[in-house]
C-alpha cells in the first residue's frame, strides 16, 4: 500500500501499527487520534523533498516554496483516493504537522529513515530535508520497518545551532531556537533580538540542517512545487495584516500574518545600519 505515496511524491514511505504507536502517545492524543479516525488501526508515513532551494533568499528553505500543508494535503488525499479503490471497505484519513502523532517518531518506526539529534527524520535519499504527511486508516496493514535508529550523533547541528536550543538537558529549548524565535509573536527579549541579528533570516534557520553531514547526500529532487518564489519585499511588510495574508496566501509564513516578519525585518535593517557605520 505505501507503494501509492511513493507513485505521489514522496522519497520514502512505510506503515506503522497502532499497537507500536499508543505507547508513545499520551491520553489526549490517543483521543484525538480516535476522534479523527474511529477504530484506527494502522499509520501510512509519507517523507516529501523539498531539497535546498538555491538564491539569497532570506526565508528558511522550507518556506521558500508553496506551502507544504497544502502540497501534502493534495498529493496525499489522491492516494488515498486509489487506496479506497484497493480498500473500499476503509477509511483513509490525511495529516500533517498538528496531528495526535508522534510524527518523526512514527516515521522511523516506518522505517522512513533515523531520528536525527535535532528532532528531525533523516532519510536516506533526501537527508532531513522533508516534509512528512501521513494517513491513518482503520485498515490492518502489514509493518514495514522496525526499531527507532538514532543519527551517528556526531552532534554537528548542536555546534552549529546559534542560540544553543539542542544543547540542553531535555534535549531541546524552544525559547533557544532561532527558527521559533522569527515565528513569535510580540516583542524579543535583547537575547532573543540578538539571535535574530545574528541568524539573518526574516523566518526560520537553517543551521542545524545545513550542518548535518547526512544532508549533503541528497539523491532525489525537491517537489516542483517547493521551487522558491520571491521574498515579501520592504514595502509589503507595511501591509496590513489582511492584505499581507491575501498576497501571500499560498505561503508557509503567512501563518502568523505580517507582524512577526515586519519586526525581524526591522531588526535586519537595523543590523546593516549598524554595519554601515562601522564601516
Amino acid at each position: 500500500m505505501h507503494k501509492m505515496l511513493l507513485q505521489a511524491g514522496a522519497c520514502a514511505a512505510g506503515c506503522v501499527s497502532r499497537r507500536r504507536l499508543e505507547g508513545l502517545m499520551d491520553a489526549d492524543a490517543q483521543a484525538r487520534a480516535e476522534a479523527l479516525c474511529p477504530q484506527w488501526k494502522s499509520l501510512l508515513c509519507a517523507a516529501f523533498p523539498y531539497g535546498g532551494a538555491a538564491g539569497d533568499s532570506r526565508i528558511s528553505l522550507y518556506a521558500r516554496g508553496a506551502d507544504y500543508h497544502a502540497v501534502l494535503r493534495t498529493r496525499l488525499e489522491q492516494a488515498a483516493e486509489g487506496l479506497k479503490v484497493a480498500l473500499p471497505q476503509n477509511r483513509f484519513v490525511f495529516c500533517a504537522d498538528a496531528s495526535p502523532f508522534p510524527e518523526v517518531r512514527a516515521a522511523a518506526l516506518a522505517g522512513l529513515g533515523k531520528l536525527g539529534r535535532q528532532g528531525l527524520l533523516i532519510t536516506e535519499q533526501a537527508g532531513s530535508l522533508v516534509f512528512l504527511g501521513f494517513l491513518v486508516t482503520d485498515a490492518d496493514l502489514p509493518e514495514t520497518g522496525g526499531d527507532m535508529i538514532p543519527c551517528a550523533g556526531c552532534g554537528a547541528c548542536v555546534r552549529a545551532c546559534p542560540g544553543g536550543a539542542l544543547g540542553c538537558q531535555n534535549g531541546f529549548d524552544e525559547e533557544r531556537c532561532l527558527s521559533a524565535l522569527t515565528q513569535k509573536r510580540g516583542a524579543l527579549t535583547e537575547a532573543q533580538t540578538a539571535l535574530v541579528k545574528q541568524g539573518g533570516l526574516l523566518w526560520g534557520c537553517d543551521r542545524c540542517q545545513l550542518a548535518c553531514p547526512e544532508n549533503r547526500h541528497i539523491t532525489v529532487p525537491p517537489l516542483p512545487e517547493f521551487a522558491p518564489q520571491p521574498d515579501p519585499t520592504e514595502q509589503e511588510f507595511q501591509l496590513s495584516d489582511r492584505q499581507f495574508r491575501k498576497r501571500y496566501a499560498g505561503r508557509a509564513f503567512v501563518w502568523r500574518g505580517v507582524q512577526p516578519l515586519r519586526r525581524n525585518a526591522e531588526i535586519l535593517k537595523e543590523k546593516e545600519e549598524n554595519n554601515a557605520l562601522e564601516e
